[in-house]
């Protein structure tokens, strides 16, 4: 493509996407395709001449947009957010128009320098003053953060597990299925994984339980290496009793991690910073501005006590890569499993600025507000119950059996008109209605609740 044609066509794309987020889609929120629908329209081998962009974008109208999930339509409520935004669309296309590779200080100082400072702003915005670094997803922060626990206990990297002293980790029955992926990617086995129960009526992780749990795993001749706290389950935003769950590795050596994917967001406010009480006592924390602070997917924000640690298990520094500086500077290679590194920094860095602290504050309270109010309607609503009260930004609700509550669920996502998801909590089959998206409001939420009221048997 031609420099003219690509900025011609670059504008056509602007004003689409401005479209798009102005007036949003017409359509169904979650489409009505069937598996194999898309990939029978697409052709089996690619085209041997250039095509011209109009005609790639007509496509993208007819084949693609029909068949997308709108996750940032206001009338989406399943799962948490995934959230975009004008800045933040700004800020990925200008580092995608540099096509930096930020693995180092070297090959672009103000992507490593931006990514530093970006650190340095969240960290004072969530009263976190730690190091960190941005990485893809909350899945590999707590990927990271369990590496760096192992290569404290055990020189993995060089030894392997070999006559090692098996570790065992340990996460609420609730935490995110990351967790147990990186334990198979660590090498732990999932044999070593304790799952602690949750408190019946919130959820939250029983400390006793864990603490019980370490002290047989220690009579039986393991080493309790790791434990994740939760602060904002997927299921149902619990948050686990941080500063307990510290107590508890500060008395066994065993590296904390706080994963606060999506709420960790909501802990900007003065009113909601109670949320991450402990996490100064722990050694880790992430949280995603991908979910709630409207900054476009991937960006994960990890943060560290001890940059030392996490540096341990993943720096390696062939010839090739090194650079005059490397004593001085940081380079972002050490602190993950890429070497290759997108410049995220650039959209994080347009999101906080062109809202400020303050509208991205707003913004937030406004989802809280939405939040209580849906749950005030469930209560006032006889055939509909709340399963836990809301801790933070979802909804978790049912009616008074599973087949009814899965039958109301089937008829609001097929309307076209919303789309929510589920989780089974004690047993039941409930419906999560989770808030945040960056075009919601107070009458689309008032709308949600009008369609479900018309649908309930």
């Amino acid at each position: 493509m031609q420099h003219e044609r690509f900025r011609k066509h670059g504008k056509d794309v602007i004003d689409w996407i401005a479209d798009y987020m102005t007036n949003g889609y017409d359509g169904p929120v979650f489409p009505k395709t069937q598996p194999g629908e898309v990939l029978a329209q697409l052709p089996m081998e690619p085209p041997q001449e250039a095509e011209p962009g109009e005609q790639v974008f007509a496509d993208f109208e007819s084949l693609i947009l029909p068949h997308t999930t709108h996750w940032n339509d206001p009338r989406f409520y399943a799962y948490f957010p995934a959230n975009h935004s004008g800045p933040g669309i700004l800020g990925d296309l200008l580092s995608a128009g540099l096509g930096v590779n930020g693995m180092s200080w070297v090959t672009s100082p103000a992507a490593t320098e931006l990514e530093m400072r970006m650190i340095d702003w969240l960290g004072h915005m969530l009263k976190l003053p730690w190091r960190g670094c941005i990485q893809d997803t909350a899945s590999t922060a707590t990927f990271c953060a369990l590496l760096a626990a192992r290569e404290q206990v055990a020189d993995v990297n060089q030894s392997g597990f070999y006559q090692q002293q098996p570790m065992t980790v340990y996460a609420s029955k609730h935490a995110h299925s990351s967790m147990q992926k990186a334990v198979w990617m660590a090498g732990f086995g999932e044999r070593y994984l304790r799952l602690v129960p949750g408190n019946d009526d919130d959820f939250a992780m029983d400390a006793a339980v864990l603490a019980q749990m370490v002290a047989e795993d220690i009579a039986a001749g393991f080493r309790p290496t790791f434990v994740m706290s939760t602060v904002g389950t997927t299921s149902s935003t619990a948050i686990d009793p941080v500063h307990a769950v510290a107590d508890i590795c500060e008395a066994n050596n065993m590296w904390h991690h706080v994963d606060a994917a999506l709420a960790g967001t909501a802990a900007i406010l003065p009113e909601m910073r109670w949320i991450l009480d402990g996490t100064e006592r722990a050694d880790s924390f992430c949280f995603n501005p991908h979910k709630w602070m409207f900054t476009n997917f991937d960006c994960s924000v990890l943060l560290v006590k001890s940059p030392d640690a996490l540096k341990k298990a993943m720096a390696i520094n062939p010839e090739y890569l090194k650079a005059g500086h490397d004593a001085v500077v940081e380079n972002f290679r050490d602190w993950g499993p890429q070497l290759g590194r997108r410049f995220r920094a650039l959209k994080l860095w347009y999101v906080i600025r062109c809202f400020g602290v303050a509208g991205l504050q707003d913004k937030i309270r406004a989802h809280l507000n939405m939040t209580r109010w849906f749950a005030d309607q469930v209560r006032a609503e006889p055939r509909t119950h709340l399963l836990t009260e809301p801790k933070i930004n979802t909804v978790c609700f049912h009616l008074d059996d599973d087949a009814a509550t899965k039958a109301l669920m089937k008829a609001v996502n097929d309307s076209g008109e919303a789309y929510l998801s589920h989780t089974v909590l004690r047993d039941r089959y409930v419906i999560r209605v989770s808030f945040g998206q960056i075009h919601q409001s107070q009458q689309h939420v008032a709308t949600l609740w009008g369609l479900i009221s018309r649908l309930l048997p």
